[in-house]
């Protein structure tokens, strides 16, 4: 079994579907972790939340979809009626490709509300945008999900993180003092035990949607670049 981490995908549904066929998804028995930030800002948050929610249903607990700031933000747009902060962050948006379909976002409510802040395993946590070097157990809500010091080069020597939520124009690798590095697609390199690798490349801005293949210790990148699949985009 290997494990496929997925950065953050706001709705670039023909992006997503080519990551996983170039990680060679195997739905009965790989694991997915995406990181949260799979709507909003994109033209296809419809399609990417039901393929989803039916590979959920398929997988089980081997799919792991992790609550970002843009569930965050939907979850109590539609908990207190007030879509102002949604709004302004792409929820108009995420709505609108429901409404055209006939159908509605808020039937999602419940799972969205419902997505971790974290996963962990022996050799990596995942989280949103962030954790505190002493553990998941230690870090706050707004830390999960909004921080970016780490991604700015903060020292940070805990279990290597996976995150994303802040956009880089590559997947980079850093070590405990917080200094960084691009690991380019195709790459393969040993799992680190430390640092972090934050694999939100920006495909919503035009850049590239990343992956992490995890297998026996190693870990290998693979991108897709935002358009290159356009003529499968609905």
């Amino acid at each position: 079994m290997k494990t496929i981490v997925v950065g953050d995908i706001h709705g670039c549904f023909a992006e997503f579907e080519e990551i996983l066929r170039r990680t060679e998804l195997d739905e009965d028995g790989d694991r997915l972790i995406l990181i949260g930030d799979i709507i909003d800002r994109g033209p296809d948050s419809r399609l990417v939340m039901n393929r989803v929610w039916e590979l959920q249903k398929k997988m089980g607990d081997r799919l792991v979809y992790l609550m970002g700031n843009h569930e965050d933000l939907a979850a109590e747009a539609l908990r207190t009626g007030d879509r102002h902060h949604w709004d302004a962050n792409g929820g108009a948006k995420t709505r609108r490709s429901f409404y055209r379909a006939g159908d509605r976002f808020d039937r999602y409510f419940s799972y969205i509300s419902e997505r971790p802040l974290y996963c962990e395993t022996e050799a990596y946590i995942c989280a949103h945008a962030a954790v505190s070097p002493e553990g998941p157990e230690h870090t706050d809500r707004q830390t999960f999900l909004w921080d970016r010091n780490i991604a700015f080069g903060s020292p940070y020597n805990g279990k290597l993180l996976i995150y994303g939520h802040t956009p880089m124009k590559g997947v980079i690798l850093r070590d405990e003092t917080g200094r960084g590095e691009t690991i380019c697609a195709g790459s393969r390199l040993h799992l680190p035990r430390t640092g972090s690798i934050c694999i939100d490349t920006g495909c919503v801005y035009g850049h590239s949607l990343s992956a992490l293949v995890i297998a026996d210790g190693m870990l290998r990148v693979e991108a897709v670049e935002y358009g290159s699949v356009e003529a499968r985009r609905r």
